[in-house]
């Protein structure tokens, strides 16, 4: 398989990890890098906790130089939650894009972990992301794949073609 290197805007968002190659590592790595190169945009990991699901990833962002933006799921994860992230700018509450957003605006590889995890309200919101190609912002922006034709509409914002997302998550079951 053959795979360009990424050159990052932003090198503190290529992963460092240190990987052990374990054959079965590295025949998921195998599948994955494979998957990269023929333009796939959207990836789930699934299996047992504590498998290497993480490793895997940030390894392969690391070798192939991407950035990444993180973000952790769990049950109180909320729609807003995924779009938006309160800051604090000189001594302001700021609402910001959320890492999600962000590396759809920039070209990033977002990495969604324990999505099975997450609420319904929010896998909902992926999914149409994932198979529609679209997101609805709460400040009325609309993230969408493709522009529609016609007038330009200042509130949609495209996806970078080089945005990617990898849902990392756990089979159900023991322990949770």
């Amino acid at each position: 398989v053959s795979l360009a290197v990424g050159k990052p805007e932003n090198p503190e968002l290529v992963p460092a990890v240190a990987f052990v190659p374990i054959q079965r590592h590295l025949r998921v790595l195998e599948m994955l890098v494979g998957a990269f190169a023929r333009g796939e945009r959207y990836f789930l990991l699934l299996g047992p906790q504590g498998v290497g699901k993480n490793r895997i990833t940030d390894y392969m962002l690391s070798v192939l130089n991407l950035e990444r933006e993180y973000m952790q799921l769990h049950r109180d994860s909320t729609v807003q939650s995924m779009t938006t992230t309160p800051t604090i700018n000189q001594g302001q509450l700021v609402w910001e894009d959320s890492p999600m957003v962000r590396a759809a605006v920039a070209g990033r590889v977002c990495v969604l972990d324990e999505a099975d995890k997450a609420p319904l309200e929010v896998v909902v919101v992926l999914k149409s992301l994932v198979e529609d190609g679209q997101m609805c912002l709460p400040d009325g922006r609309r993230l969408m794949r493709e522009t529609p034709p016609g007038p330009v509409d200042s509130n949609v914002i495209q996806i970078h073609p080089n945005f990617r997302l990898i849902a990392l998550a756990n089979k159900p079951g023991f322990p949770f």
